[in-house]
């Protein structure tokens, strides 16, 4: 490619993480729907479309937020080719999750007249997109997804059974599980899990023909005004896993877990982790829980429940280092915890009563006790080091873990 064909063609690359907008909504009329579209669809493709205030008073409640990942769907540079001022507007119903796909740009490369020597396309934003998206949820065109919302507003019920419920600010949240032995909650699913793709790096769609799938779903409840029902808006959700322990008991492992963004760092997380937690400690066939591949977010987050919980059940009570291996499984068994996560949580209770007591002594058998652990779990990688540099590897570990742990410490 010449320099002035590439010149010309890098002018109508777009970036997809930006020009895609997605729309939850709850309204009171179809008019109120149209007319939030049209908002969005005016917006530039750079920039949030209507602000809160405009919304309500159109009289639909809509949040905007975009994808933190759009490689699954338009490849891994998340670019897009041969428009200006593209907008990709995803809109759903934000209790049942019906969708609306509106594209609209300023500019197509295709339909330009050009002086160069090849005729340049736009590249197809739509088709991948609803490659990964519910056909049994797609509404074909904005007056009938508006007619949706409207209904959905009034009648949707969360799919499942109701577990759990909570309040965070006066507004009531609810927790719902099923699995896909129901039909509605295999459906359900089936529209949500686009979400996965769009916040959690690598994610893929799981298997909704196993049964041994568990999903855990936490929704706004709102009884809006003029309203006699309560309407519900989908805040995050997660999948467990059930995989057989002989006899005939079953470990859980949490796959996905996600809480979309305009409902993070409130909580909500956490209280979700909670009531997973919670529920499979009760269930006497459950050996442990653990977490496929946790981002390091999700880590600090279970750190602090696990830990608060552990704290509160009084589990470290008169308990010092160094800790025998019988011990943290015997902890590991009763809490339900894999050995790596009780462990883990073992020595930061140690740390923190370490520095209520000031005890030199204890601090130095606290250190050579994380410090053997350290080494143990590091002894292949570090086999073909001699003694001094193995001493000095193990230390400067031992630095940053400590670091870590007081980090935590000081969330708790």
């Amino acid at each position: 490619m010449d320099s002035t064909l590439a010149a010309t063609a890098s002018q109508w690359v777009t970036e997809t993480n930006s020009a895609l907008n997605i729309h939850l909504g709850n309204a009171d009329t179809a008019e109120a729907v149209l007319q939030a579209l049209e908002k969005d669809a005016a917006a530039d493709a750079n920039q949030d479309s209507a602000d809160e205030e405009e919304e309500e008073e159109s009289g639909a409640d809509i949040i905007q937020f975009h994808p933190a990942f759009t490689y699954p769907i338009y490849g891994e540079h998340e670019r897009v080719f041969g428009y200006k001022g593209l907008a990709i507007n995803l809109h759903y119903a934000a209790g049942s999750l019906a969708t609306y796909v509106d594209v609209r740009y300023k500019k197509n490369i295709s339909a330009m007249e050009s002086s160069l020597p090849i005729q340049l396309r736009a590249d197809d934003v739509e088709t991948p997109l609803l490659q990964v998206l519910s056909d049994s949820a797609m509404c074909r065109t904005k007056e009938e997804f508006a007619s949706r919302v409207v209904k959905d507003t009034e009648r949707f019920e969360p799919p499942g059974r109701k577990i759990h419920e909570y309040t965070r600010e006066s507004i009531q949240y609810e927790v719902y599980l099923g699995d896909f032995s129901s039909e509605v909650v295999r459906r359900y699913h089936e529209r949500m899990q686009t979400f996965a793709l769009f916040f959690i790096e690598g994610a893929q769609f799981i298997d909704a023909t196993d049964e041994r799938w568990k999903i855990y779903m936490v929704f706004e409840k709102l009884v809006l005004e003029g309203h006699a029902t309560a309407c519900y808006s989908l805040v995050g959700f997660t999948t467990v896993y059930g995989f057989y322990h002989w006899p005939d008991m079953k470990r859980m492992r949490i796959s996905q877990f996600l809480i979309l963004p305009p409902y993070q760092n409130m909580g909500h997380g956490s209280a979700l982790y909670r009531v997973v937690y919670g529920e499979l400690v009760r269930d006497s066939k459950i050996v442990d829980l653990t977490v496929e591949d946790p981002s390091a977010v999700f880590d600090d987050m279970r750190d602090l429940c696990d830990l608060r919980y552990l704290l509160a059940q009084n589990a470290f009570d008169g308990i010092t280092a160094p800790v025998s291996l019988a011990e943290i499984k015997k902890l590991g068994i009763r809490y339900k915890l894999a050995r790596r996560q009780i462990t883990r949580c073992l020595e930061i209770a140690l740390l923190r009563q370490l520095a209520v007591k000031k005890d030199p002594n204890a601090y130095s058998e606290y250190r050579l006790f994380v410090k053997r652990r350290i080494y143990a779990q590091n002894s292949d990688l570090m086999s073909s080091m001699d003694a001094d540099e193995k001493k000095q590897r193990v230390r400067d570990t031992y630095k940053g873990v400590e670091e870590d742990y007081h980090r935590i410490i000081a969330l708790i």
